[in-house]
This record gives C-alpha cells, sequence and structure tokens, in this order.
C-alpha cells in the first residue's frame, strides 16, 4: 500500500462531490447565500440605528 493508494479514492470522492452535488446545487445556494446576507445586513442597521437612538438620548455619542 503506498501513498496514492489513499490518495486516488480521496480524490474521486471530491470529484464526484463536485460533479453531482454542488454543480447542481450552485445556482440556488448562491442565492440563498445572497438572501441570508441581506437579511443579515437588514437586521445589523435596525439594532445599529437602535443603538445610536439610544446613545443619543443618554447623550453619550462621541
Amino acid at each position: 500500500m503506498n501513498f496514492q493508494d489513499i490518495l486516488y479514492p480521496i480524490a474521486d470522492a471530491l470529484q464526484w462531490s463536485f460533479k453531482h452535488v454542488l454543480e447542481p446545487t450552485s445556482h440556488w445556494f448562491n442565492w440563498i447565500c445572497v438572501a441570508i446576507a441581506f437579511v443579515g445586513i437588514f437586521y445589523w442597521l435596525r439594532r445599529q440605528g437602535a443603538y445610536n437612538k439610544k446613545a443619543a438620548e443618554q447623550g453619550t455619542t462621541p
């Protein structure tokens, strides 16, 4: 048993996963990631607005 006996099955498994799993799902997976990012940005900006408003009321803004 040599090192290639270990690497070739791993390489074959990775190639199979890219061909049969990642390529078919890449389009909608990208859109899901973009949607999650926009939801996260919207949430973060709402929270930041609340923090800024609270800081302005307490007079702790620089």
